[in-house]
């Protein structure tokens, strides 16, 4: 697995992992996410947390 932490943008997970909730559930990626890869909303912004759904695209604030 490698994690690639874009400036400016989502944090990106390359290889198998999987995503839990609190609770231990497993949180499914939506549907546009690529397989064996998903990107994490690094800027608090996505309106699908915790995924990436372009909205840093929007600022030019850096990646919280």
């Amino acid at each position: 697995m490698e994690v690639i932490v874009k400036p400016k943008g989502p944090i990106v997970i390359e290889g198998p992992v999987t995503l839990r909730d609190p609770e231990g559930n497993e949180i499914t990626p939506p549907p546009k996410q690529r397989e064996g890869r998903i990107k994490l909303c690094g800027c608090g912004r996505s309106k699908i947390r915790p995924f990436c759904d372009g909205s840093h695209k929007e600022t030019d604030d850096q990646a919280v």
